[in-house]
């Protein structure tokens, strides 16, 4: 119950619009780590009581955080795949300047790790399920 509470309330408030934003590794450390704490207290659990993350996760019936943020990340950028190339959020694929760490290098990173290509996101049910992560 405490499960599905959290992924319906806390985690899309977590998630909320990181599916534009370029995360750094620390910064994904850092809301994994608050994600735990999260599900430590809805559990009734301390650090003091020396129980595992991932059994923790499995507990509560939830995946990994970063899994969930490049599921969301590879969905939105999908749907943008398939709008017109003059469409705004197309353009903003091609950014003016260089930040330290781009969009569509995340976006990459992700495709690689979860195996597929661009091409693949013009039909929207195989994207779908190609880039599904969803909770144990």
């Amino acid at each position: 119950m405490k499960g599905k509470v959290y992924k319906t309330v806390v985690r899309p408030a977590m998630l909320y619009s990181l599916e534009t934003v370029a995360l750094r590794k620390r910064q994904e450390a850092e809301l994994e780590v608050a994600e735990t704490k999260m599900l430590r207290f809805s559990l009734g659990v301390t650090r003091m009581d020396r129980i595992r993350n991932e059994y923790i996760r499995g507990t509560a019936h939830v995946r990994c955080f970063g899994d969930k943020v490049r599921e969301a990340r590879l969905r939105w950028f999908g749907h943008v795949q398939r709008r017109d190339s003059e469409h705004i959020g197309r353009r903003m694929l091609r950014p003016r300047g260089r930040p330290k760490r781009r969009f569509m290098d995340v976006v990459k990173e992700d495709m690689k790790l979860v195996g597929v290509r661009e091409e693949e996101a013009e039909d929207r049910v195989r994207w779908r399920q190609m880039i599904h992560c969803g909770d144990p």
